[in-house]
Formats: structure tokens, C-alpha cells, sequence
């Protein structure tokens, strides 16, 4: 496997795992333990008020990770692929933004950051693996 193609694929990685992130934001149930216990509070314990309020700032953050997400992998399989070197960097900005601060965000709360910082990292390997396409060599005249 070629440099580029370790490059794409892991781009197509990290916006894959965006999505699946952004999914769990998005899909939560309830408020997570970890920040129950951020809090000091037990299920029974938290205003339904607050429990809304969380609810309602997972899910918007899990909607931003999906459009980021859904932009890293549209950007990897167009321009990316096509070796535009300002979707590269589009791609590395979006998701180091974005998940750097998620993770940056989770650390205090004892949620797992160590992923969306992994996020950054494949999205930051991919960027540099997936440079321009080779040129097309041709073929000496003597050999046709």
C-alpha cells in the first residue's frame, strides 16, 4: 500500500470516527455518570432542568461532530483524493479544531478525551501521508 492510500484511509478513518463519536452525542439517553459525578449527584439527585441542559449540549455538540465528520470524509474522497492540497489542510483544521477542543473540553469532566485526541491524530497522519498523486511517467519512445 502506497503512502497515499495509508494517508486516505486514514482519513476516511478519522471522519469515520467523528461520526461515531458525534452518534453517541447525539443518541445518549441520559446524562453520563462521569458527569453525574462531576457534579456530586446521583440519578435521582439531578434537577431535570440541568439533566435537560447537558442533554441539550452533547447533542449539539454531537450535531457539529457530524457535520465535521461528514465534511472529512466528502473532503477525502473529493478534493483529497484528487490531490488538492488546500482539502488537506481544510480536513487537518476541521477535525483538530473541533475534536482537539472536545478532547481538550472532556479531560476535566473524566471523560475518555484520549479519543477524539486520537481523532486528531489520524486526521493530522492523513493529511501528510495523502499528498499530491504521482506524476505519469511515460513510457520511453525506444520501448513502444
Amino acid at each position: 500500500m502506497s503512502r497515499r492510500m495509508v494517508g486516505l484511509t486514514l482519513l476516511n478513518l478519522a471522519g469515520t470516527l467523528v461520526i461515531v463519536g458525534a452518534l453517541y452525542d447525539l443518541l445518549v439517553p441520559a446524562v453520563p455518570q462521569n458527569h453525574l459525578a462531576y457534579l456530586g449527584a446521583a440519578d435521582t439527585q439531578l434537577d431535570p432542568r440541568f439533566a435537560a441542559l447537558d442533554l441539550a449540549m452533547l447533542r449539539s455538540i454531537g450535531g457539529c461532530l457530524l457535520a465535521i465528520g461528514a465534511a472529512t470524509l466528502v473532503l477525502t474522497n473529493g478534493p483529497v483524493r484528487r490531490g488538492e492540497t488546500w482539502a488537506r489542510l481544510t480536513v487537518a483544521f476541521l477535525v483538530g479544531v473541533s475534536e482537539g477542543n472536545n478532547s481538550y473540553r472532556m479531560f476535566e469532566f473524566d471523560s475518555p478525551w484520549y479519543g477524539p485526541l486520537g481523532f486528531v491524530g489520524l486526521a493530522l497522519a492523513g493529511a501528510m501521508l495523502a499528498g499530491r498523486p504521482g506524476q505519469v511517467q511515460k513510457l520511453p519512445e525506444k520501448a513502444l
